[in-house]
């Protein structure tokens, strides 16, 4: 069973506004876990706490969290309110685990028509032709060679679907790897190879902005310096082009000590909207704004995408379907059909 990092964190916040320490939250966490795997790490962690590690330190030596939580929780852990920015963590969870559900809703029927179009093309593949061919050597060599033509045709047709199946089906997980795997290595992967892929790279690159920024909104509100922010968000990145104009607007800051409206990470907008700003605060509620119209976007176009392979998976099930029709009734009546055309020979 996988750690709830999300249960844990809000118990933890619990317990910090209840005027108690990380390691006692950790302690209630470990001596009310339900299972032997939870007690065990949440006991790992707390004597990792207790050996003077830091709570990122714990969790990165327990494998618990992906890198963007990971990096939030250590700048947490440098000269603000631990307590203000687990809240903030918390709620960037909140809006991240609501876009993966309402995505989710969407991906169900297509997986359930990928299943049973595979399953129908390895029963046709495996099972169905050679159990006809099998059958037809029962009778005339006329017959042999008539049914062996019709079962080559449904061999090819099997073929063509699974190559169709593996095509889709594949572009359909990277995407969904891309959005919502918890490895940071296969999901940097997923999505390098996602932008290269047509409407895959858009919801890729506006799932990122949202992402992104929601981190970024979250960490300048719970008082985290602007500089250390951009850091952070540069070392969990996926995008190349925007870990790039993040750089550069991280040395414009260092050099110049101005804030630049980089165009790949802003459009006009968004730039309106942060020309008003002065505190941290106030760019960080600004880039929040800036993360739900990316989510926004990156929804509008998922859907789209998730119905277009939703109506592909259709049309792959119908096929599957004739195709097992034309291998194991077609067959059937082609058999039948060459005995009565001998025995009308034979008459």
């Amino acid at each position: 069973m996988k750690i709830n990092l999300y249960t844990m964190l809000k118990t933890l916040h619990f317990t910090l506004q209840n005027g108690k320490n990380l390691s006692s939250g950790m302690h209630l966490l470990a001596t009310t876990a339900k299972t032997k795997k939870e007690r065990n790490t949440y006991k790992k962690i707390y004597n990792d706490l207790k050996d003077g590690s830091t709570f990122s330190e714990a969790l990165v030596k327990s494998r618990i969290g992906s890198l963007d939580v990971l990096q939030f929780i250590k700048m947490a852990e440098h000269g603000v309110s631990f307590k203000s920015a687990l809240g903030k963590i918390i709620n960037y969870l909140e809006v991240k685990d609501e876009f993966e559900r309402e995505s989710n809703d969407k991906t169900t029927l297509p997986f359930i028509y990928f299943s049973l179009a595979s399953l129908i093309v390895v029963g046709v593949k495996f099972f169905a032709v050679p159990y006809q061919v099998e059958r037809a050597a029962e009778y005339s060599k006329e017959i042999i060679a008539l049914v062996g033509n019709h079962l080559f045709i449904a061999q090819i047709m099997s073929d063509i679907l699974f190559g169709l199946l593996i095509v889709v089906a594949g572009y359909f997980i990277i995407l969904l790897t891309a959005l919502f795997s918890h490895s940071f290595v296969i999901q940097g992967v997923a999505k390098n190879i996602g932008l290269l892929l047509p409407f895959a790279s858009g919801i890729i690159v506006k799932f990122e902005k949202f992402m992104l920024f929601s981190i970024l909104g979250e960490m300048l509100q719970s008082g985290i310096s602007f500089k250390k922010a951009i850091n952070s968000a540069i070392a969990t990145v996926s995008v190349s082009k925007f870990k790039k104009a993040l750089q550069e607007s991280l040395n414009s800051i260092k050099n110049d000590g101005k804030f630049i409206f980089h165009s790949v990470l802003y459009d006009d907008v968004e730039k309106g909207l942060l020309l008003g700003t002065g505190s941290s605060s106030q760019i960080g509620a600004v880039m929040i704004e800036i993360s739900s119209r990316a989510r926004t976007d990156a929804l509008r176009l998922s859907t789209k995408f998730f119905r277009l392979v939703t109506v592909i998976s259709v049309f792959l099930m119908a096929f599957a379907v004739f195709i097992e029709f034309y291998t194991v009734v077609l067959t059937q009546i082609l058999i039948q059909k060459g005995l009565i055309d001998m025995s009308k020979g034979i008459s």
